[in-house]
């Protein structure tokens, strides 16, 4: 289903006007926004009290059954892995109002939301990192996209950069959060390490390529052609890592992940909007995912 708003619904929507949502977002994400807040503040301080107490290696090895599976952490881990299927209603809102879905923003969606699932279902020890880090984010990057929608830009963009900076450094921490564990499970035998090899090897796999994903987002959002450093124009950027489209070009893409604009603020050709290399900064309304 997901797969054909993905790449049919477009095709069907192609005589029809784009609808305008711009109420709806920022409603859609500030629900979100207080979902990812309140989740946060029941998962990320167990962890940090527990990696105090018994140490960073139990905290990626420790059966999650004896430590986050019971209690509020734990009601908040389940509703974090249910929270992935209506969290493609993102995509949906990029389809209705005819903006692109790039590779990064589907890739994304779709391969956090098997991970999750499995992690979950194979009780993973790992899974608390997983599920503080990216509600710790999102707390964050919801936040920012309602502030977008809600037209509050000077509120919401000089967090821009800040949001890509902290996705990265989830993809950083999560990939040596699952290193170690698996480190630990080859080393020590299966016994001392809760986790599972399927999961802890797509996880890595997973977090390299939004690693890299993120990591060249970032590069050429701020430091690439047409950044004010050298400019050019846009046509000239590359959108493509081994033949695919990531769609990097300005005003397609954002700093934030989220990977399409909600607002005609990146629009070049809107009256009244300057563009970035008007104001030598982001023109957007920020992503992915």
């Amino acid at each position: 289903m997901y797969f054909g708003v993905v790449f049919s619904l477009p095709g069907f929507l192609s005589e029809l006007p784009a609808l305008k949502l711009r109420a709806a977002f920022a409603l859609w994400n500030l629900l979100l926004a207080v979902f990812s807040i309140v989740g946060m503040t029941r998962t990320l301080p167990h962890l940090v009290r527990f990696v105090y107490t018994d140490g960073f290696t139990a905290s990626t090895c420790k059966d999650p059954q004896e430590w986050y599976l019971n209690g509020p952490e734990g009601l908040w881990v389940g509703l974090f892995i249910f929270s992935k299927i209506p969290e493609l209603g993102d995509t949906v809102f990029l389809v209705l109002q005819k903006k692109r879905v790039i590779f990064l923003h589907w890739f994304h969606h779709v391969t956090v939301m098997l991970y999750c699932w499995h992690a979950y279902h194979n009780r993973v020890a790992t899974g608390l990192w997983f599920t503080a880090m990216n509600l710790t984010v999102h707390s964050i990057m919801y936040t920012y996209y309602f502030l977008m929608a809600a037209k509050l830009h000077h509120l919401a963009t000089p967090f821009a950069p800040l949001i890509t900076t902290i996705q990265i450094l989830q993809m950083a921490v999560g990939s040596y959060v699952t290193w170690h564990s698996a480190v630990v499970y080859y080393r020590e035998g299966p016994g001392a390490c809760a986790v599972n090899p399927a999961n802890f090897k797509l996880g890595l796999a997973m977090y390299g390529c939004y690693f890299w994903l993120f990591c060249l987002l970032f590069h050429n959002k701020y430091f690439g052609p047409g950044t004010g450093v050298r400019e050019r124009n846009a046509s000239e950027r590359s959108d493509k890592i081994c033949g695919v489209d990531i769609g990097t070009t300005a005003g397609n893409v954002d700093m934030a992940g989220r990977f399409a604009d909600f607002n005609a603020r990146s629009d070049p050709s809107a009256p009244g909007i300057r563009t970035r290399s008007q104001t030598g900064s982001l023109a957007n309304g920020v992503k992915h995912h």
